[in-house]
Parts: C-alpha cells; sequence; structure tokens
C-alpha cells in the first residue's frame, strides 16, 4: 500500500503487480544488514553474483518476516527511468 516501507516489504517478501516488470523483492535485493536474535550483526551480500560457498542468506532473510533477523538495511537494485 501507501504506507509501506522497503524494510516491511523486503521482511515479508512483498512483490506487487510490478513483479513481472521488475521482479519480486528477493531478486531485486542485492544484500542486507540484520541483526539476530543473540545480537549479532550479519551483513550479507557482496560483489560477487555467483558463489557455492553456503546458503545464500540474503535470499533466506528476505522474506521471513522476521523470523530469523530484524532487516536493518537494505541494498536493491536501481532501475532507470
Amino acid at each position: 500500500g501507501a504506507d509501506a516501507s522497503l524494510g516491511g516489504m523486503a521482511a515479508c517478501g512483498a512483490s506487487g503487480t510490478t513483479a513481472v516488470k521488475y521482479g519480486t523483492m528477493r531478486e531485486n535485493c542485492l544484500g542486507l544488514t540484520a541483526v539476530l536474535a543473540s545480537g549479532e550483526v550479519v551483513r550479507t551480500g557482496g560483489r560477487a553474483r555467483k558463489s557455492s560457498a553456503g546458503y545464500d542468506l540474503t535470499r533466506l532473510l528476505v522474506g521471513s518476516e522476521g523470523t530469523l533477523a530484524v532487516l536493518t538495511e537494505v541494498q536493491l537494485k536501481l532501475y532507470p527511468l
């Protein structure tokens, strides 16, 4: 809706009607900073496009609705007008 925030959209994995043209929030989120329940700050994402070094924490946390961590920063793709 009109009052949605980027952090809330990332936490819920919201996509809306523009998902066909621009993709979902999970695809547009390049990286994020999250705080775990233990208080540990975790930074995910990076410059590498593909990696087989383990779980993709960015895609795991986007859409977790705050059950795994609280998202504090979100880095998103920008599209030209």
